[in-house]
């Protein structure tokens, strides 16, 4: 990798290795297709998989490979104690 841990977001990751974050095509920013329903405007499923989609993308791009490492550290110390 050329960029330090610390700049690398798990959401990057993802997204070159499995695509778009969007549960369904229809709330994807990188690859949006129309999902065929009456009013996308106003569906409920659609609504729903659009904040999934952000809650998704909040806590991935939020999370770099240096705060992964961290968490691994901090739970195998804490498994040692216990």
């Amino acid at each position: 990798m050329a960029r330090p841990a610390n700049e690398i977001s798990l959401g990057q990751i993802v997204r070159v290795l499995d695509g778009p974050l969007a549960p369904v095509k229809c709330v994807s920013q990188m690859a949006y297709e129309p999902c065929g329903c009456p009013d996308e405007a106003t569906c409920g499923l659609r609504l729903v998989m659009g904040d999934v989609r952000n809650a998704i993308s909040e806590l991935l791009d939020g999370t770099s490979l240096a705060d992964v490492a961290r968490r691994v550290d901090k739970a195998q110390a804490h498994a040692r104690e216990n």
